[in-house]
């Protein structure tokens, strides 16, 4: 009995890890949605600033025009009052664009502790599967310590992996230059 213990201990303990899982998909999804619609809206509101702002350098444009056709000279013409419009509108820009960095920094935190939690989460499947197997005496414990010290490394070893496959992505090193960086970390 305390073989099929143990198996019915494992197989329950990844029943939860998956419904768990399952539950933190579901959250993130609507978390992640949530804020692209934020950041989309501020996005929306830079282009209609700018929108008002291109309207204001028309005027300032015709404002030049009509004086340099009437006056023939093309000396300075008086565009103050414009500026002032503009002024509010430019300060208004650089805080939404300021607003836009930091939400992209923040969904971008947000996503790399996803990526972490799903990286531990797979290290925590792996070793119940290797705890399954060791208690059916399928793999030595010397296989499972081997087994297990290999997923260990890669929570361990989350962000150099992460590191290597974003500058993979960036192509700044080759891809036969990511499996050896890769393997070098794995050792």
């Amino acid at each position: 009995m305390g073989l099929f213990d143990k198996v019915v201990k494992t197989a329950s303990n990844v029943g939860t890890s998956v419904a768990k899982s399952a539950s933190n998909v579901g959250s993130s999804a609507s978390v992640a949605a949530q804020e692209q619609s934020e950041l989309l809206a501020l996005k929306s509101q830079i282009n209609v600033i700018e929108q008002e702002l291109n309207a204001s350098y028309v005027q300032i444009g015709r404002k030049y025009v009509e004086y340099v056709l009437t006056s023939g000279e093309m000396p300075g013409i008086d565009v103050s009052d414009i500026l002032k419009l503009i002024d509010p509108k430019l300060t208004k820009k650089q805080e939404l664009e300021q607003k836009i960095i930091e939400l992209e920094k923040e969904i971008k935190s947000k996503h790399v502790l996803r990526d972490k939690q799903q990286a531990e989460e797979k290290y925590l499947a792996e070793k119940s599967k290797l705890d399954k197997a060791l208690a059916m005496d399928i793999i030595t414990q010397e296989e499972y310590d081997e087994k297990l010290a290999l997923a260990k490394k890669q929570v361990d070893n989350f962000e150099a992996i992460r590191k290597i496959e974003q500058q993979a992505e960036m192509g700044l090193i080759t891809k036969e230059e990511k499996a050896a960086k890769l393997q070098q970390l794995m050792l």
